[in-house]
């Protein structure tokens, strides 16, 4: 096995370890289609203005999946931004470290097709 696709297993193995750190993250496409995924989760109460460089207030969250994990799961696809505001978004929504879930709508996707993860950003979904 070249270290490439080991590096790829590696990732899938610490996306999808939950006694680590992954963790339960329900994905749902635009068509309603939910499925209960593993991976890490972020949501962040502090950024950095671009502009200046200063902390600001604010909120960043994002996922990290496996890719393989979203294509073998139904969805078929990873999630990605919808930038049309007339279409139904993809929904993440994971709980807090107290158990209190939070749906957020994808802004945009980052995936590293290298060793199969996509990273979403996210912002609050408020329904």
């Amino acid at each position: 096995m070249s270290l490439r696709v080991q590096a790829r297993e590696d990732a899938r193995s610490f996306l999808n370890e939950r006694s680590e750190f992954g963790w339960p993250i329900l994905v749902r496409n635009p068509s309603g289609l939910a499925v209960q995924l593993c991976g890490f989760s972020t949501d962040i109460g502090e950024t950095i203005d671009p502009d200046t460089g200063q902390a600001v207030s604010g909120r960043r969250a994002s996922v990290a999946l496996h890719i393989a994990d979203c294509m073998c799961s139904g969805l078929q696809d990873i999630p990605r931004g919808i930038a049309d505001s007339g279409s139904k978004p993809w929904i993440v929504t994971f709980d807090d470290i107290l158990g209190k879930p939070h749906d957020f709508k994808v802004l945009e996707t980052l995936p590293d097709r290298a060793i199969g993860i996509v990273v979403c950003m996210l912002e609050i979904y408020l329904k």
